[in-house]
């Protein structure tokens, strides 16, 4: 009888502890650096946990288990209170119910938040309507240049050919970077041309259109006429020698080539992409966003969380933070670009492509559907195969496998 009594008291205790401790404590998961978690965290200890009276805890996930561990951690229902993700995982997980459908429970909260980020980052980050995650961060694709090598970056596609002709005569070459022989590298193409992957209702795949051939010829030559490599790799030290004196990559390597190249001080530049065909210099965005799970004991506050690292001044001293550790992503709310410490030639370039990009398609089934995506391109480029063949083929397997 006392033994009985011990346990109960015991589990009593325990579940008294469990009680006390999910009503004081947000757990977040963030799939990036353990150097970018311990930020988030000070940044909380300094300023939301006097203010909210809830601590946070801030665990780092790397991206190459993030998507797994999210999904089992969501079969079990064992899940954290946040977690930051890839910009489409958040509606995935909320198709899975697992997520708290934001736009609905915090309905006007939620509209200023719209108000104030990127529509190029927003986009991707709601679906039909539905806003499961808040951008958190981004990064977008940028043309680097040698400045002493090539006199002005090409502002069309036709400019871009006249660029690598008279390279390839100096046994010089350009680099697709970021996204290379893949879907993301393609992307920016692919929207120049006027094409894209989707009709606007996500309804149907539009991805053998006249503007999606143009596109994924002109890709291919790019590699096969120009000799762009097929591997992406030593870009940085390519670029220094001069072997590479441009190539398509994200902004990170702003933070990253002043301090691996300093003898190329005033040599380099970033400039936005080409035109292409429909006259947009459309390039592919990508980042994080940040959501609730719907077994959260603390939903309220961790939507007031969220808010939090959505003010500017928090968003201005997470970049900073994060630029020291050279894992530079860059804030979405609009109103704190001004004041953020980046070269005025940069920070302008770095604008005015955000605002003319995309990030992945606001489609269910599209995380599922890219393998398709590069498998036409690389049958094409690679293979040698008709792009009208290739693309006709992709289209189809890209509506077999959207979700109603």
């Amino acid at each position: 009888m006392k033994n009985l009594f011990c346990l109960i008291s015991l589990l009593f205790l325990i579940f008294s502890c469990t009680q006390k401790e999910q009503k004081n404590v947000l757990t977040l998961w963030h799939v990036g650096s353990e150097e970018e978690a311990q930020i988030i965290k000070s940044l909380a200890d300094k300023y939301f946990t006097p203010q909210a009276g809830i601590s946070v805890m801030c665990e780092s996930i790397s991206w190459s288990e993030a998507h797994t561990k999210y999904l089992t951690a969501i079969a079990g229902e064992v899940l954290p209170d946040l977690g930051t993700m890839g910009l489409t995982w958040a509606a995935e997980f909320g198709h899975k119910g697992a997520m708290v459908e934001l736009s609905e429970r915090f309905p006007n909260d939620v509209k200023l938040l719209k108000e104030n980020i990127f529509s190029s980052i927003w986009n991707s980050s709601e679906i039909k309507g539905k806003v499961y995650g808040i951008p958190f961060d981004l990064t977008v694709q940028l043309i680097y240049y040698r400045k002493d090598i090539i006199s002005k970056s090409p502002q069309t596609w036709q400019e871009l050919e006249e660029v690598l002709k008279d390279l390839n005569k100096q046994n010089k070459k350009m680099m697709i970077v970021w996204g290379s022989l893949d879907w993301i590298g393609f992307s920016p193409f692919l929207w120049q041309a006027g094409g894209d992957y989707y009709n606007k209702e996500g309804t149907k795949s539009i991805i053998n259109s006249k503007q999606a051939q143009v596109a994924l010829k002109f890709f291919s030559d790019l590699y096969n006429k120009y000799n762009v490599p097929r591997s992406a790799e030593n870009f940085g030290a390519g670029f220094r020698s001069g072997e590479f004196p441009i190539g398509m990559c994200g902004n990170w390597l702003i933070n990253s080539f002043p301090y691996e190249m300093p003898e190329l001080e005033g040599k380099w530049s970033i400039a936005l992409l080409p035109k292409g065909p429909s006259g947009k210099r459309t390039s592919f965005i990508g980042g994080r966003v940040i959501g609730i799970f719907k077994t959260s004991k603390n939903i309220d506050k961790a939507f007031e969380f969220i808010k939090f690292l959505s003010k500017p001044e928090i968003q201005k001293e997470l970049y900073i933070e994060v630029a020291k550790t050279k894992n530079v992503y860059l804030p979405p709310n609009i109103n704190i670009w001004k004041e953020l410490p980046i070269k005025e030639e940069f920070r302008k370039v770095l604008f005015e492509q955000i605002k003319e990009a995309k990030g992945p398609p606001a489609v269910l089934g599209w995380d599922d559907s890219t393998k398709y995506v590069v498998e036409a391109i690389q049958n094409v480029v690679v293979g040698g195969k008709p792009v009208e063949e290739e693309l006709k083929k992709c289209e189809e397997k890209l509506n077999q496998h959207i979700v109603k």
